[in-house]
């Protein structure tokens, strides 16, 4: 992992590094950010975290398993993944249950586990290990 500053936190900075097509998302929730703290005469709040996960990543990967989605793709979000499970930053609890409850939670069961299987094998353990019962087979 990078130890360079980050703009939008763990979760948002690794939405923008491996999902271009989220961008526009991501930059509307930062601009909605700025456009609160203008109104309320304050400073502005970093987005939080699960906003990233819910409105820029989950839509892309909603129908992992379901649908035939480009293998690029679901290569991205292997990396996407792998970068959240291995942060180590002060808020790694947090970020750890963002990717559990608003990325990975609902995708589970076989036809997820055969696709990232194709793409990323060691994910699924990984996975499995940092929330036990997720990506079962059966």
């Amino acid at each position: 992992m990078s130890t360079q500053p980050r703009a939008f936190g763990p979760v948002g900075d690794r939405a923008w590094q491996h999902f271009p097509e989220a961008r526009e998302q991501i930059t509307d929730l930062v601009c909605t950010q700025m456009r609160r703290a203008i109104d309320a005469d304050q400073m502005p709040e970093p987005v939080d975290q699960f906003e990233y996960a819910l409105q820029a990543v989950r839509p892309l990967i909603r129908d992992l398993g379901l649908v035939d989605l480009d293998r690029d793709l679901v290569r991205r979000f292997c990396l996407f993944c792998r970068d959240l499970l291995g942060y180590s930053g002060p808020d790694g609890n947090q970020v750890s249950y963002v990717l559990g409850m608003y990325v990975l939670d609902g995708l589970d069961g076989p036809p997820v586990v055969r696709v990232i299987r194709q793409v990323d094998p060691g994910l699924i353990e990984l996975v499995r290990a940092r929330f036990p019962g997720m990506w079962a087979e059966e």
